[in-house]
């Protein structure tokens, strides 16, 4: 978990756009979220989903196009819009 200046830990996140690159996330809560990754550079621990949505960029979208060449499938069902819609709204 060293190596990143933004740390959450037991936070809980409710319709929020979240960025995981740079950031270390430990025994957090995601709701109703949309989860954006580029570059892989996080850290992710204890965390629990609900009804959240991944956006693969970038480097992260390239890996995910990989994956699913070599499994004829895709990894995961990955959200493909570039500009959700929520606002930040912390419970």
């Amino acid at each position: 978990m060293e190596g990143y200046k933004v740390r959450y830990k037991n936070a809980k996140f409710f319709n929020e756009r979240i960025e995981l690159d740079g950031k270390s996330f430990s025994h957090c809560e995601f709701e109703n979220c949309i989860i954006i990754l580029e570059k892989g550079e996080t850290d992710i621990s204890g965390c629990s989903f609900k009804d959240c949505k991944l956006m693969l960029k970038g480097n992260a979208y390239t890996i995910g196009k990989i994956i699913k060449l070599f499994t004829g499938k895709s990894p995961l069902k990955v959200l493909d819009l570039q500009e959700p819609l929520f606002q930040n709204n912390r419970r």
